[in-house]
This record gives structure tokens, sequence and C-alpha cells, in this order.
């Protein structure tokens, strides 16, 4: 017999995971503001109150310096997924190039984005351009590795049946191997989120006019503590949500099994 779902069954598991980790952030909190009240923390760290404070004051022109730091990240990030897609297409389609394609990307991980980024802005100077190749750089190699290992997962009864029916190496890219290396690509994804504003908000501090970066170093430098705790606070919450809304892309794209068993 069909065990019918209850409606509330969904909400409820939500409660139970997400109640824990919200009850020890605000515990957190609660004894930081104890402890800056009391005087037992360094003036450099600021009490959550006075960061809230000023977050309600001013948010409208952190929300405005925000933007060009989103845009940045956005289009670094979209450029990273489509040069990891590409090449790990290639690596899969021309098994010869799989090894240097991955030593390429392992080599430009290796390097320190701190290190890389002169020389980008040599290349294209104090522009939008640099900052987007920084998230790109930043970004890339993750999605790589995981593209190309969801491409190499084998499903046994699967390949067999293509082997059987004589497809083609492009029909086995476009029909068996891209649709298993989802949910790893999925998972990648997921793990770069947070780095494209990691990799926009660097490439602000080498070099820009405006963007949630300029206000980091002209807070740290300014001694204005609230003001450099509350915008660690925003790109904070602006990464979980990038980690959110790829996650939430991941259910629209993907069925549940595929979520939940192959990319383990």
């Amino acid at each position: 017999m069909l065990e019918m779902r209850r409606p509330g069954r969904g909400a409820g598991r939500a409660l139970i995971r997400w109640l824990p980790p919200a009850l020890v952030l605000l515990a957190a909190l609660a004894g930081w503001e104890a402890a800056a009240r009391l005087g037992w923390l360094p003036l450099t760290v600021a009490r959550p109150s006075a960061v809230l404070r000023l977050l309600a004051a001013e948010y409208a022109g952190l929300l405005a310096e925000l933007a060009p730091t989103l845009f940045a990240a956005a289009w670094g990030y979209l450029l990273a997924l489509a040069v990891a897609l590409a090449l790990g297409s290639l690596a899969y389609l021309y098994k010869s190039l799989e090894g240097t394609v991955l030593t390429v990307g392992a080599v430009f991980n290796s390097i320190p984005i701190i290190a890389i980024a002169p020389v980008l802005i040599i290349w294209l100077g104090l522009s939008l351009s640099t900052r987007v190749a920084i998230t790109a750089v930043v970004c890339f190699f993750p999605l790589l590795i995981a593209f190309v290992q969801g491409l190499n997962t084998r499903r046994a009864t699967a390949a067999e049946l293509f082997t059987v029916l004589a497809a083609t190496p492009l029909q086995r890219f476009r029909l068996l191997a891209l649709p298993g290396a989802l949910p790893y690509l999925f998972m990648g994804m997921k793990i770069t989120a947070p780095f494209a504003l990691l990799g926009a908000l660097v490439g602000e501090w080498t070099g820009a006019e405006s963007g949630l970066g300029v206000v980091m170093l002209n807070a740290m430098f300014g001694l204005q503590v609230d003001r450099l705790w509350a915008t660690v606070l925003l790109a904070c919450v602006v990464s979980t949500a990038a980690y959110a809304y790829v996650c939430l892309l991941e259910r629209l794209a993907l069925p549940a099994d595929l979520r939940e068993g192959e990319a383990v």
C-alpha cells in the first residue's frame, strides 16, 4: 500500500535540519555581544549590535557599492564555467588531451591569486576585465575537476547498451556522459559560487574606483571598525546566497535520485 505524504513532513524536516545551527549561531552572537560590552574583546572587534545598526543606516550606499562587485563576480563565474565546460568536453572527446588539460588547470590553480593579479593588471589594466579575469581564475579549476570527474564516471549497464548500439563518441558524450556529469558539475558550481565573490573582492583590492572591496580597504585604513565588519558580514551573506541560489538551480534541474545518489 502506497504511503501518503503528509503536507507538513517536508517543513518539519527542514525545521529539524536548520534549527540547531540557527540556535548555535544566535548563542554565539549573544556571547559575542556580551563579551564586547564587558570589554573582554579588543577594540578592533565590533559589537554585532553596532554592525547591524550601521547596516540599517547605510544599507542603500552599501548595496550600491555591492552592485559592481556582484557584476564582476557573476561574469567571472560564468566565464570560468564556460571555459571549464569547453576544456572538459575536449578532454573527454580526445583522451590524449586530458592529461594536458588537467595539468594546465593544476598549474593555474597552484599560483596564488595575489601573485597573478599584477600580471593581469599589466595585460588588461585597471578595468572591469581584470576583475572578471581574476574571478575566473579563482573559480576555474574546481569546476574543471568536477566536470571531468563526472564525465569519466562509468555506468556499466548504460555503457554496455551504447556499445551494443554502436553509438558514436559524440552520441556517448551527449546522451551518456553529459547527463551523468551534471550532479558533479553542480557540486563544483556550489563550491565555487562563494569563490566568485572572493575573486571580485581581490580584484577590487588591486585597484578599483568602486565596489565592496574598496569600501573594505577604506574602512580598514580609516580604522572604521563597524563599517569594516559590516562589509565582511555583507560579503558573507552574499556568498551564502550565491551557494543557496546554485542549490536551487540544482533542485530545479536534476531529479532527487541524481542529487542524492550519484554525486555523493
